[in-house]
């Protein structure tokens, strides 16, 4: 990964900060992302004490709306003229109905929307570096999300799991989707789980659930934007550290059109 440059989103705690310690290990630029300043610096200081001969900088930005998502594209494209990989790896669980400043649900919010902004806003760094890379965090939550059409934002009565495996499933959709508009550009886009990570994440929605450490959960994300082993491979979903069939849902070709429409809709809505 020398030369390369990849952004993380939500890279100073769990699965992100490790995927950007470990891109930095393997020689990455790696752009930090979080919205916290003392966690960012920690994540920061991780990353350079790891890196093996790469830059490191942070990028502070509240991706819960849409112009923290621009604010956060502006700055890259400003700082640079290639992304060699971009990670969307920022989301969240959010036990009670929370409503962001553009009035969208905030699970929708965070998971969904940015890696669809921001896939846009950085199209021309990551056309200047093919062949480069977008690799989605889904997870295996997306094989019990339905996408509710006539309420997507769960106005008429919040279920915390529902919105977050509906979340997934719409990550999984919009992987397929900008995979094929991106067919010959030499950028490739792929989704993940990362399996059942020991974060404050799953301690908040499935507290049941063991979990295994960090390390295990970034190994696919590091994987997917690193390895020549998946050079040219777009357009598939990664479970268990392997290509897997996804979903039958989430191939339905009508449904990832309906999403993109909905998508550009809240990109562009003041």
């Amino acid at each position: 990964m020398t030369g390369k440059t990849v952004l993380v989103t939500g890279s100073t705690d769990g699965i992100g900060r490790q995927t950007a310690v470990e891109l930095a290990a393997l020689g990455a630029d790696v752009l930090v992302h979080g919205r916290d300043a003392r966690r960012g610096a920690a994540a920061l200081a991780a990353v350079r004490a790891a890196s093996a001969g790469g830059s490191a900088a942070l990028y502070l930005a509240d991706l819960s709306t849409r112009a923290g998502v621009r604010d956060l594209g502006a700055r890259v494209r400003n700082d640079h003229a290639r992304l060699d990989a971009l990670v969307n790896n920022a989301g969240v669980y959010s036990p009670e109905r929370r409503v962001t400043d553009d009035g969208l649900e905030l699970t929708f919010a965070v998971n969904v929307l940015p890696p669809f902004v921001l896939s846009h806003e950085l199209l021309p760094q990551l056309r200047a570096a093919a062949s480069s890379r977008i690799v989605n965090l889904s997870s295996a939550s997306h094989w019990t999300g339905e996408m509710q059409w006539a309420d997507l934002q769960f106005a008429g009565g919040y279920d915390a799991i529902a919105a977050y495996d509906q979340s997934k499933l719409a990550v999984t959709l919009l992987t397929f989707e900008l995979a094929r508009r991106l067919t010959g550009s030499g950028v490739t886009v792929v989704c993940l789980d990362p399996g059942d990570v020991d974060t404050k994440m799953l301690r908040a929605g499935w507290p049941d659930l063991p979990g295994s450490d960090v390390v295990a959960g970034a190994a696919t994300s590091v994987h997917l934007a690193s390895s020549p082993d998946v050079a040219g491979v777009s357009g598939v979903y990664y479970q268990g550290g392997r290509e897997t069939a996804p979903l039958e849902a989430s191939r339905e070709r009508g449904s990832q059109a309906r999403l993109w429409r909905v998508l550009e809709g809240l990109a562009v809505a003041e």
